[in-house]
């Protein structure tokens, strides 16, 4: 059987990865790593409020993590789907966060959306946004 080529599909799931255990580990510099410095990146998070500018990128996620504490989020990306024209990529798929506070622990499932950036040889991220899904309700048809 052949391997398969790694290719532009993997080096955006690299950066995904990358993007999700510098969340994990708090990791600000890692932030600052996989983030454009750019005036349009933005950040869209389960608060609703939009954060545009590096800056205010930046910001966000310093603010996270100092809100968070000792609780400890795991996060991953499941039925990650990964797309790319040219120079641009999007990633989707659904965020699970194992949180564990004062020793019990919870799971969020969220929908997640980001926006990529080739930079040079590898890719960063422009914009990215979590949110929860509506709740689940049966529809009525109407006869």
């Amino acid at each position: 059987m052949e391997r398969s080529r790694y290719g532009v599909r993997d080096e955006i799931r690299d950066t995904a990865e990358a993007f999700y255990r510098a969340v994990t580990n708090k990791n600000l510099k890692g932030i600052d790593t996989i983030w454009a410095h750019e005036p349009y990146a933005s950040v869209a998070g389960r608060s609703g409020q939009i954060r545009q500018g590096w800056s205010n990128v930046r910001g966000y996620w310093e603010q996270r993590f100092q809100q968070l504490g000792d609780t400890k989020v795991e996060a991953k990306l499941r039925n990650m789907l990964v797309h790319a024209v040219g120079d641009v990529a999007w990633v989707s798929g659904t965020e699970i966060r194992r949180v564990t506070e004062d020793g019990s622990a919870r799971q969020e499932d969220l929908r997640m959306t980001a926006v990529l950036e080739r930079r040079g040889s590898g890719w960063q991220i422009v914009s990215y946004h979590a949110s929860e899904g509506a709740p689940s309700r049966s529809l009525a048809v109407a006869s």
